[in-house]
């Protein structure tokens, strides 16, 4: 995703912890070859869960985790099933593209080309 690569290294200056979750079995693969995984604390992916988004068990994992709360963790999304399991799970959402597919979402930006940790504490609270 355009802007990704600056966000999550924002985050970690900012010592905010960064959990991946993904349906993907491949994600560690991806994460590897794309040199990313340093940005994760945790990594939850399809070979750690039983069920697919909208079930929110890949969430509430990568919560776990982290060693934090649901109500305390913000989920990106640009699917409107993650989007559902991130609500299923009591954490907010922030969709990632077209507010007609993802307006479920608390918010809903185009892209992540922009995104600062100044922003997501904007877009959240407003919620």
């Amino acid at each position: 995703l355009q802007g990704a690569l600056a966000f999550l290294r924002e985050l970690r200056e900012n010592g905010i912890l960064i959990a991946l979750g993904s349906a993907s079995k491949n994600a560690m693969t991806i994460l590897n070859n794309t040199g990313l995984v340093p940005y994760f604390d945790a990594i939850i992916d399809g070979t750690k869960t039983a069920s697919a988004k909208p079930d929110p068990e890949v969430f509430l994992l990568g919560a776990r985790e982290l060693g934090a709360q649901p109500q305390e963790c913000v989920v990106f999304e640009d699917a409107e099933a993650g989007i559902e399991a991130a609500k299923r799970a009591g954490m907010r959402s922030i969709g990632i593209g077209s507010p007609e597919v993802l307006g479920a979402a608390d918010a809903v930006v185009p892209s992540l080309q922009d995104m600062t940790t100044v922003r997501l504490l904007e877009l959240v609270s407003h919620r």
